[in-house]
């Protein structure tokens, strides 16, 4: 069975139960952290014009794992460095 959903009514409750519990509002933080990395990811490669396939040329990596890199999936921290090293980027740390 299918029902329709109320996107206000489901974001308030997503609100309150964050707001609630430390161990959902950590669960959120790092889902929102992951979120913005993989887009950080995507638009770096994208700003310089850059294909998965181009990528996966530079780092010796197959154009596979560069999408799951991307997808932050199953991939490993040098691996994540190699990418971003093939592009002249290196990663940092800042507060939040």
């Amino acid at each position: 069975m299918f029902v329709k959903s109320d996107p206000v009514e489901e974001n308030t409750r997503l609100e309150h139960l964050i707001n609630s519990d430390d161990d959902a509002r950590q669960a959120h933080e790092l889902f929102m952290a992951e979120m913005a990395f993989k887009e950080k990811l995507l638009q770096v490669r994208k700003n310089e014009s850059l294909t998965q396939k181009d990528i996966a040329e530079k780092t010796g990596l197959s154009q596979q794992a560069i999408s799951r890199i991307e997808r932050v999936q199953g991939t490993t921290l040098e691996t994540i460095i190699r990418y971003l090293s093939s592009m002249g980027y290196v990663l940092g740390i800042e507060r939040a």
